[in-house]
């Protein structure tokens, strides 16, 4: 085959892979614009009649603005913490060996295999006792940080000529100002990888806020889908109204970053 061929044959394959993965994403924004009764018995592309009544119908029953605000503000808080606390590690480890940094190392990648469920109850506990259940500082605190984001870090920096870093000390420069004036806009897109990936798996919790927040003032957006999907005689037409609400926030977060992602991927070793 032709170059011309191979690369007619990528392209469609792309093609087919780009529709079987935008397919429910349309589906979605097609059925939050129809009545029940519209979604299984009319086409993908055809104009519901519902319109954006189910998005106001969905929004006068529960506080879907309050439950955006809750997961803006424990996806923004984790991002913040993430970022700040993986790049001081991520920076130790890469340019600070330590005859227990093999050690620490072998910390962080264990305490990554170890999935909430396994230490929720002692984390309830833990958090129970400082009297932070029901507080916005139970439901962000625990679960802010992000260990991965020490890896990716670590990774990235690992890649970076040590030249770099003894010229900023000849000039007099301290250790955080070389690592805020001379690696970090090195790495700038792995700091957009671990941002993505940080808010996405705050956004997308379910189970910690589910244990430790109770009053539906807290309820983060994936609680409060929940709890209106459970209702009796559900409403499909809303509930993927709610949907497309819930989705858009890590589209556009995606959308700003997405420059980054790719890059910052292939630098860092994450596939």
């Amino acid at each position: 085959m032709s170059n011309a061929a191979h690369r007619i044959a990528a392209l469609a394959i792309l093609a087919v892979a780009v529709a079987l993965t935008l397919y429910p994403v349309a589906w979605m924004l097609s059925a939050s614009l129809k009545q029940s009764r519209e979604i299984f018995s009319t086409s993908l592309f055809s104009l519901g009649t519902a319109g954006f009544k189910n998005y106001l119908s969905a929004f006068g029953q529960r506080p879907f603005f309050l439950y955006l605000f809750n997961s803006v503000l424990a996806s923004g808080i984790s991002v913040l913490l993430t970022l700040v606390l993986s790049a001081l590690a991520g920076y130790g480890f890469a340019k600070f060996p330590h005859r227990l940094a093999p050690l620490f190392w072998i910390v962080v990648l264990v305490s990554v295999m170890i999935p909430l469920e396994a230490i929720v109850i002692p984390l309830f506990l833990e958090v129970h006792a400082f009297g932070w259940t029901n507080t916005y500082a139970g439901l962000i605190l625990p679960t802010a940080f992000n260990v991965v984001g020490i890896f990716i870090f670590r990774q990235a920096m690992v890649s970076i000529p040590d030249a770099y870093i003894e010229a900023a000390r000849i000039d007099g420069a301290g250790e955080l100002r070389i690592l805020l004036s001379v690696i970090l806009p090195m790495v700038l897109p792995t700091a957009g990888v671990v941002a993505i990936l940080t808010f996405n798996l705050t956004w997308n919790s379910y189970l910690w806020p589910l244990i430790v927040a109770s009053d539906d003032s807290l309820r983060t957006l994936p609680l409060g889908m929940a709890a209106f999907q459970a209702g009796f005689n559900t409403q499909y037409g809303e509930v993927m109204a709610v949907s497309v609400f819930g989705a858009l926030p890590t589209a556009i977060f995606f959308l700003c970053l997405q420059r980054y992602f790719v890059e910052g991927a292939v630098a860092s070793g994450v596939k």
